[in-house]
């Protein structure tokens, strides 16, 4: 009965899908063998697969889903409550409140001489809350600022940074100045978090402070630098993207050229985006830069996406997906169906799958 009843949740999700009707239209069957692919991994053994699957939901946007997201939202794996619960919000239904159980929750163990193993599990449940706190910060409300109120005083440094960008991003500037000062720090790894807190933020003000530390010794602080300021939608720090794409270190590099390509409107990106995308030699330098292009509207090739997902590199995989979506021909379309059906890794799957789904609510190829 169970399992009946399984399927017939698994039929409403595929068939409740808007724009992916037609029967007899190719591309409909696949959207429908996409929902069905990601319905069917919703109970995956893997939690990071389970999570992926949740979020997923939420960004395709199909209320059909509901009864599987609330499912997953009491779920055994705090991330996979916390992806649940954010797509409800998404589709209309109460999730906040699964999100604020999870932050409100400290850790049973909080004394002084903690084992090895206890400072392990409290360290996780943490992490657990401070993802769950930058879920909350897209949901305002008097509930969500009362727990926030709260969590400013906790015992856990980095839940207390995270409710600071939290109230931030709610509107609440006042704390955004403890993230200014600290880009000034002795210390490199005050530097680097003020740096990394202030692009969650999104912080306009923050443009002329992080340009003036891109130059700095430290590469780690460099790189949140560049990662940052790619999230800030002022052209004024396109400049200093492009000098960071020519950093001597591989990651300041990387997350320059992220943020490049989320500025692939500015005229002043597209000579060093265009530059990049012919250089394979550096080919997540240049993945990340065709979907800047591809996102613009630039015809972008497809070979490099394609031997990438090929490669032994999951990571690298996952970029060529987000390359491949931003094109919209029959090949790349072919090229996520591909990989929906025969990557090893489910992680990949689910997320070809998602992107299947999206691509043909959107009008499919062309």
């Amino acid at each position: 009965m169970v399992l009946f009843g399984g399927m017939l949740l698994l039929a409403s999700v595929v068939m409740a899908a808007p724009s992916i009707q037609a029967p007899a239209d190719p591309a409909a069957a696949l959207g429908r063998r996409a929902l069905a692919f990601l319905a069917g991994r919703a109970a995956d053994p893997d939690p990071e697969v389970r999570a992926a699957v949740a979020a997923a939901w939420g960004e395709i946007g199909n209320p059909a889903a509901k009864p599987l997201l609330e499912k997953a939202a009491a779920d055994r794996n705090d991330y996979v409550r916390i992806e649940a619960a954010a797509s409800l919000e998404l589709l209309g239904a109460r999730g906040a409140h699964v999100l604020e159980e999870i932050v409100s929750k400290s850790s049973a163990t909080t004394g002084a001489h903690l084992s090895p193993a206890e400072e392990m599990r409290v360290l996780a449940h943490d992490k657990a809350r401070v993802a769950a706190i930058r879920k909350l910060a897209g949901m305002g409300s008097e509930r969500v600022v009362a727990l926030l109120e709260k969590t400013l005083e906790d015992r856990s440094p980095s839940v207390r940074d995270a409710t600071a960008v939290a109230l931030c991003r709610l509107g609440f500037d006042e704390f955004s100045s403890r993230f200014l000062e600290a880009l000034s720090d002795p210390d490199e790894s005050v530097r680097s978090a003020a740096a990394k807190a202030l692009g969650e933020i999104a912080l306009p003000a923050a443009a002329e402070p992080l340009m003036r530390i891109a130059g700095e010794d430290s590469a780690a602080v460099r790189a949140e630098v560049m990662r940052s300021l790619g999230a800030l939608e002022d052209d004024i720090v396109v400049d200093t993207l492009v000098k960071g794409v020519q950093d001597d270190k591989a990651r300041v590099r990387l997350m320059a050229a992220g943020g490049l390509a989320r500025h692939a409107s500015s005229s002043a990106a597209m000579p060093m985006l265009r530059r990049l995308a012919k250089d394979e030699k550096t080919p997540d330098l240049a993945l990340k830069a065709m979907e800047g292009l591809a996102r613009r509207g630039e015809t972008v090739g497809l070979s490099l996406a394609e031997r990438t997902l090929s490669g032994p590199d999951i990571d690298g995989r996952m970029i060529a997906l987000d390359v491949i979506a931003a094109v919209r021909t029959d090949a790349a379309l072919e090229l996520l169906k591909g990989a929906m059906e025969r990557d090893a890794a489910p992680r990949v799957r689910v997320q070809a799958a998602a992107l299947i789904v999206k691509r043909l609510q959107k009008g499919g190829a062309q």
